[in-house]
């Protein structure tokens, strides 16, 4: 070990030798080499993990290099996975890499995650997700999982000493997510994602702090808020209508509710609901779910994608638990 390299995270009290040691042994595999996998390498390999995986089968394009700043010009239209190596290699020789350069898959994802301590979610492609979830269930391995849309950014820690998977966090597998090709992102954001992120692997392969296993991380970057969801394992209650299912509601069935006996729910931000929204939904905004007061048996509610409501249910169901609670299946892109 190099002990004047990493002296300065071994002299923390709770971190220390035998924490560096963990690191050192450590084998982490990172699914993802773009806005949210390069900070999360270029700090994991800068405190010293031993392995690190690194799996992506893009090449660097010019409107990556705003946001994963590993990457120069030179290095576009080469494989990610080999610039990365190739750089981090340098940022600190005692580091190994394996490089796949392919993309994750439900056919290859045992694979290649077999024999990683973490797996480190950091793709944009919630097919990509459930397959890591399933791999990492299968083969009983944690996964740190973020993501971002537009402002916001979430992190999470699933599959660690019982916690919750992704699949209980968000169990619609049919949602389709847009990615940062189709809505945007801050430069500055993904960095901000990745280094909790990055964080968050630390915690695990060596028990310092409290990870967010059993619990969402949300930051809304432009308003710098920062709030935090209680996961479960169990998922929302099963429906108790026919017209739906898993408590996930389609438009349709919207439709063919009684208002008299439902809260219909808006809960994206006010600007975004006055662009577009459903004249039965009333607009309670995420942040203000805490001061909503039901006075109906049930609750539906919907936001932009149908992933978001997943989070308010679990919030409206802990401080209501004899509420019913449904989402809109897709949410308003489903529409």
């Amino acid at each position: 070990m190099n002990e004047e390299r990493y002296q300065r995270q071994m002299v923390l009290p709770d971190f220390g030798e035998a924490g560096q040691e963990r690191l050192l042994t450590a084998k982490v595999c990172v699914v993802g080499a773009g806005g949210l996998g390069v900070p999360v390498l270029q700090y994991l390999t800068a405190m010293g993990v031993g392995t690190i995986g690194l799996v992506d089968a893009d090449v660097v394009s010019l409107s990556n290099l705003h946001r994963q700043v590993l990457y120069a010009p030179e290095d576009i239209g080469q494989p990610k996975v080999e610039v990365a190596k190739r750089k981090l290699e340098i940022q600190n020789p005692n580091v190994s890499f394996q490089v796949f350069n392919q993309m994750l898959s439900v056919e290859n994802a045992s694979v290649i995650l077999q024999g990683f301590d973490v797996v480190v979610d950091c793709t944009d492609a919630i097919d990509v997700r459930y397959a890591i979830n399933d791999a990492c269930v299968a083969l009983g391995i944690p996964f740190v999982y973020g993501a971002l849309y537009r402002h916001e950014g979430q992190v999470s820690v699933f599959n660690f000493k019982g916690s919750p998977t992704y699949r209980d966090a968000f169990p619609d597998d049919t949602v389709k997510v847009e990615n940062c090709n189709e809505i945007g992102v801050l430069g500055v954001l993904p960095g901000i994602i990745g280094m909790y992120q990055a964080l968050e692997t630390v915690k695990i392969l060596t028990g310092f702090g409290e990870s967010l296993a059993g619990k969402l991380l949300v930051i809304d970057a432009a308003k710098m808020e920062h709030h935090v969801f209680h996961l479960t394992k169990k998922s929302i209650p099963p429906s108790r209508s026919k017209a739906m299912k898993n408590d996930i509601i389609t438009w349709q069935a919207v439709r063919q509710l009684d208002p008299s006996k439902y809260h219909f729910l808006d809960v994206r931000e006010p600007i975004v609901f006055q662009s577009r929204h459903d004249a039965l939904f009333e607009n309670v905004p995420m942040k203000n779910l805490t001061e909503f007061v039901p006075s109906k048996p049930n609750v539906v509610l919907v936001c932009q994608m149908g992933v978001t409501t997943v989070q308010a249910a679990r919030l409206l169901q802990g401080r209501h638990p004899n509420l019913q609670i449904f989402h809109v299946k897709g949410g308003y892109n489903a529409l």
